[in-house]
């Protein structure tokens, strides 16, 4: 008896460890990372370099291979998967509406690959909100940015024709991602897992701190300002997120006070910005880079289709359809809106933007009830990493795809947050 279970738990924790590097690793593939600049030779932006005539198709067999490998696994484990699934209605819902939009999208092969990877994605998240608590989650995460981490430097170092920028962004830390900005917008989450981590005080607490670190110079390294501005405002949101975790009454009017001098704040900036003085002091122009200047044109192109959209990821084919309007009149390549409300208006129209904003909204309050009802790190992360997608979709767009790993652990989060709530916000099952 004692060798048959000895046996067991050999097997059980063999399965366990298989498990944990396959999704470690596939949270790299998925983050667009190493393959891709691999594959495109270290192109540059401003190299004359046409990505669209490259051979990427790697990176999409990989891609396959994870799903397909995840939906083994999912099925493993289908009873609970199919609970935590029909959980989430305004999830599926939305994924509902990413499929549909096939029959009315402009281009629909385009629609069909990028619904095949959005539901890969979403799958993904879904096993691991299935198969790992939110503890082991943050865990899992610090061995992917860790990784990821390291690994840039490495190329930095070896190989600075891929892991440094040239070109427009010349002596840029891109890291083992194709772009500066790529780069910094994965690290800056990636620096404040180190930090709940960190702040545990538990034995390797300094491994984490020193991750912190390295974390910083690398996001200042990659130069991106977003990045940097985000990271910086998350870490004070750390502290400030505090607020919701004290009594009622205290907490009412901490909150208040906080929204008060936001706005005295808010006015503030607002006058500093009429005179270009904040943009100019960064940098940065009043269109933040031409930002505007592309929202404006992706209004005009949202007003022709502003209920269903053109259909997920149909609108951007350079200059060929509707995204030609935006690239003549921007005169330079535009490949997304910067913006990640945008892009999803633009592919699912009001009626896919109405429904993922719900299901954010939805999210966002449960991640409050998780935050007051828990006394531990994980209670802060769904917060924040909801912030961070607010934020980051501001001036970026990096969830409008439907597959990246922030689409992912958006997914995983939002399932998590659902089973913690509907087990009285314990996160420990």
């Amino acid at each position: 008896m004692d060798s048959v279970y000895i046996a067991e738990s050999n097997q059980s924790n063999t399965l366990n460890f298989l498990e944990f590097t396959f999704s470690i690793l596939s949270l790299v593939h998925i983050s667009q990372a190493i393959v891709p600049l691999i594959l495109t030779g270290g192109a540059n932006e401003g190299d004359g370099v046409d990505l669209s005539s490259l051979d990427l198709s790697l990176n999409a067999k990989i891609s396959l291979l994870i799903y397909f490998v995840t939906f083994i696994l999912l099925a493993m484990r289908w009873k609970k998967v199919l609970e935590t699934l029909l959980s989430n209605k305004l999830l599926l819902l939305f994924m509902a509406i990413i499929c549909s939009s096939y029959f009315w999208s402009i281009d629909p092969d385009k629609t069909f690959r990028y619904s095949v990877y959005a539901l890969g994605t979403t799958g993904f998240g879904l096993y691991l909100a299935t198969r790992y608590t939110l503890r082991q989650q943050m865990n899992l995460l610090c061995w992917t940015y860790g990784l990821l981490l390291i690994l840039s430097f490495l190329f930095a170092i070896g190989i600075p024709q891929y892991g440094i920028m040239a070109g427009v962004h010349e002596g840029a830390l891109r890291g083992v991602f194709t772009h500066k900005n790529l780069f910094g917008a994965f690290m800056a989450p990636g620096g404040v897992v180190f930090f709940l981590n960190a702040v545990r005080g538990e034995r390797y607490s300094w491994v984490y701190w020193g991750l912190l670190a390295l974390n910083c110079a690398a996001i200042i390294m990659s130069r991106s300002a977003t990045a940097i501005a985000t990271f910086a405002l998350m870490l004070i949101l750390c502290l400030i997120y505090r607020v919701f975790r004290w009594r009622y009454e205290v907490m009412v009017s901490a909150v208040l006070a906080l929204t008060l001098i936001g706005f005295v704040a808010l006015i503030f900036v607002t006058g500093y910005i009429g005179s270009d003085s904040l943009f100019t002091s960064v940098g940065k122009d009043a269109t933040l880079s031409g930002r505007t200047v592309i929202w404006q044109y992706v209004w005009d192109q949202i007003q022709l289709k502003p209920w269903l959209g053109y259909g997920l990821s149909a609108f951007w084919n350079g200059y060929d359809g509707p995204s030609g309007y935006v690239q003549f009149a921007m005169r330079v390549s535009v490949i997304y809106a910067h913006n990640g409300f945008l892009d999803i208006w633009l592919s699912l129209g009001l009626i896919g933007l109405v429904v993922f904003v719900l299901s954010f909204l939805s999210a966002t309050v449960q991640s409050l009830g998780l935050l007051r009802k828990t006394n531990t790190p994980e209670g802060f992360w769904p917060l924040l990493f909801l912030t961070y997608v607010l934020l980051s979709n501001l001036t970026e767009g990096t969830i409008s795809s439907m597959n990246s790993s922030f689409w992912a652990l958006y997914t995983a989060i939002s399932y998590s947050l659902v089973m913690a709530k509907k087990n009285d916000y314990t996160v420990d099952r």
